[in-house]
C-alpha cells in the first residue's frame, strides 16, 4: 500500500496532510475567521482575536495492523454578550458551523490530491459534539466535536518517495 499525493508516492498519510484537510474545511466555511492548531491553552483567546474561531487539537494516535487512527477535537467558538442575551444564537450558529466543517472534511480538496481519498482517509460515521458556555478566560460559547480519522498504515521497512 502506498499513497499517491500531489504526484508523489508516499508510504503513509501524514499528520501534516490531515492538518491540510482541516485547513480545507476551514477555508470552505465562510463564517469562521480564525483557525488554530495544538493545545487550546496556548491560543490567545483575548477579545482582540478574530471570532468565530475553529481550533483543532490532536488528542491521540494509535497503531493497529494496517491502520493508524487519530483522535482530534474540533472546537468552534464565538464571543457572547456580557448579558448572555445571544448565547442561544451563538450555540446554534456554532453547531451549524461544526456540521459544515464535518461535511467539508468528508469532501476535502485533498480528495483530488490523494488517490482513493474516501478509502485512504476515513472519518468516523458518528461524531459526538458537546456544547460549552463561558469557557476559557472570556465569554466564549461553542461546541467541541470529538472525531476519529483512520488512515491506512504501511508498516513495511521500505520508504516511498518524498
Amino acid at each position: 500500500m502506498s499513497v499517491f499525493y500531489k504526484g508523489f508516492e508516499l508510504k503513509n498519510v501524514t499528520l501534516k496532510m490531515l492538518y491540510e484537510v482541516f485547513e480545507d474545511a476551514f477555508n470552505a466555511q465562510t463564517q469562521l475567521a480564525t483557525i488554530s492548531f495544538g493545545d487550546i491553552f496556548e491560543v490567545d483567546l483575548n477579545k482582540n482575536e478574530k471570532y468565530p474561531i475553529m481550533h483543532v487539537s490532536t488528542e491521540t494516535a494509535s497503531y493497529d495492523t494496517g491502520n493508524l487512527t487519530y483522535s482530534f477535537q474540533i472546537i468552534c467558538m464565538d464571543l457572547v454578550s456580557k448579558d448572555e442575551s445571544n448565547e442561544n444564537d451563538v450555540l446554534s450558529d456554532q453547531l451549524e458551523i461544526i456540521g459544515d466543517v464535518i461535511s467539508n472534511i468528508r469532501h476535502s480538496a485533498l480528495n483530488t490530491d490523494v488517490n482513493d481519498f474516501r478509502n485512504t482517509i476515513r472519518l468516523q460515521d458518528s461524531i459526538s459534539c458537546e456544547p460549552f458556555t463561558e469557557r476559557f478566560d472570556n465569554e466564549v460559547t461553542g461546541w467541541t466535536a470529538s472525531i476519529t480519522i483512520e488512515v491506512e498504515f504501511n508498516a513495511s521497512a521500505c520508504v516511498g518517495q518524498v
